[in-house]
């Protein structure tokens, strides 16, 4: 009998531990907007001190970020001056969402800093001298439910020489984190793959996935955050001498991985000075032409534009053109032989057609122009429209697609794209 009453006890308390040991926590979200609020009391109180419509935040006050910490309803600590991105959509202010668990919480600290870290408008703290310049002052409860995003206005005041203390803080030393942006140009045919339009279950039955970039220091995820097609911006945390870069494509698959000292990725910050990191999955390098670049900055290799006809005047003199983006694919010119043997499809070679991987390829600035550095000799380019290729369509006195290069020289290329098919 007692050996029955033990097991009965140990399968009851089975039973009970078992839902608390796979509860999986829900999470919800919460973002905070900037109020500008036309409260006449808060105007006529300290005008220059509040945010109104005709005091909005502007670019030239240099805020990118808030700071925000948060409690729980029993004082522990969520979230402590966490960084979240500054958006603007119109007249209107919002940071990025937070992930948070369900639950009851409190904003107790809302701050607007600038890139260096300083702050420049904070949310008064009740009781504190700036209180009544805001409707709402500190601590802010808030709610969060499961697969929601809570929105939380928050009205702050300019900091401007005012001490911490006018706002209820101890100090506005605020252990910044110092960040950096990291520019990512990411290019792939993963989606191109894809032949029917309609994607999942009720079509390809492929899943799709989308790319991403994780960005860690040690054990700790700092970027996780998706990879589009083109030029991608992250903001980095500067809290390790060493960062592992990985990225998935739409199949889920890791494409890349690649392990960077912190002064390295630095050197693919965003500013038209520096080149962005480049995740190119069908090309061993890839140069992105600076948007200011008007003249040429190598001295041996190719230099051009890349422009398109306005109308099909292409059989006259002169005809007017505008520039376009493009990417250029530079090969080996004896590949020529091989690709004329397939022969092209209305102009154009598909992307299994291409034998083998390109020597290098340049992408056009949004002036068209381009350049690449190349070693003495013969190359085919081709210039990439989606998954195809096409060679030059510009009738001119070199074979189609070919370049030279010659030492310590430059070669001009002029392209235009045109719809080949005319001349057939």
């Amino acid at each position: 009998m007692k050996k029955y009453i033990i097991l009965t006890a140990t399968l009851i308390a089975m039973v009970l531990i078992w839902p608390s040991c796979n509860q999986v926590e829900e999470e919800g979200s919460i973002q905070f907007g900037l109020e500008l609020s036309d409260d006449t009391a808060l105007k006529s109180a300290n005008s220059d001190q509040n945010i109104t419509p005709d005091q909005s935040i502007t670019p030239d006050q240099r805020i990118s970020a808030a700071l925000v910490t948060i409690k729980d309803r029993n004082g522990k600590l969520i979230y402590d001056k966490e960084y979240l991105e500054v958006f603007k959509f119109g007249e209107q202010f919002t940071t990025r969402s937070l992930n948070i668990p369900v639950g009851n919480f409190q904003l107790t600290e809302f701050m607007l800093i600038d890139s260096s870290g300083t702050v420049l408008w904070a949310t008064p703290v009740e009781g504190s001298i700036l209180a009544h310049l805001v409707r709402d002052p500190l601590p802010i409860p808030f709610d969060v439910n499961a697969d929601q995003t809570t929105s939380l206005s928050v009205q702050v005041v300019r900091v401007g020489d005012h001490p911490p203390a006018d706002f209820g803080y101890v100090n506005f030393n605020i252990g910044f984190v110092d960040r950096f942006c990291l520019q990512v140009f990411y290019s792939s045919h993963c989606m191109e793959e894809w032949n029917d339009s309609i994607l999942g279950p009720q079509g390809s039955g492929a899943p799709i996935h989308q790319p991403r970039l994780i960005i860690m220091t040690g054990d700790r995820v700092v970027v996780d955050e998706a990879l589009n097609q083109g030029l991608n911006r992250y903001l980095v945390p500067l809290v390790d001498r060493w960062y592992v870069i990985t990225a998935t494509d739409c199949h889920g698959d890791m494409i890349y991985m690649k392990k960077f000292p912190a002064m390295e990725l630095m050197e693919h910050r965003c500013g038209d000075q520096f080149k962005p990191l480049v995740i190119y999955r069908d090309a061993p390098e890839v140069i992105i032409t600076p948007e200011g670049l008007l003249e040429p900055t190598i001295k041996q290799g190719i230099y051009g534009n890349i422009t398109v006809p306005v109308d099909d005047s292409t059989l006259m003199e002169k005809y007017e053109v505008y520039p376009v983006v493009r990417d250029l694919y530079i090969l080996p010119y004896e590949v020529m032989d091989s690709l004329i043997s397939f022969a092209p499809v209305d102009c154009y070679f598909p992307l299994e057609m291409i034998g083998v991987d390109p020597l290098a390829v340049v992408r056009s600035n949004s002036g068209g122009f381009f350049q690449i550095p190349l070693e003495p000799g013969e190359y085919l380019y081709l210039v990439k429209e989606g998954d195809r290729y096409y060679i030059d369509s510009y009738i001119s006195s070199h074979r189609p697609g070919q370049v030279v290069v010659r030492h310590e020289e430059l070669t001009e290329l002029l392209i235009h794209v045109i719809d080949c098919s005319m001349w057939m």
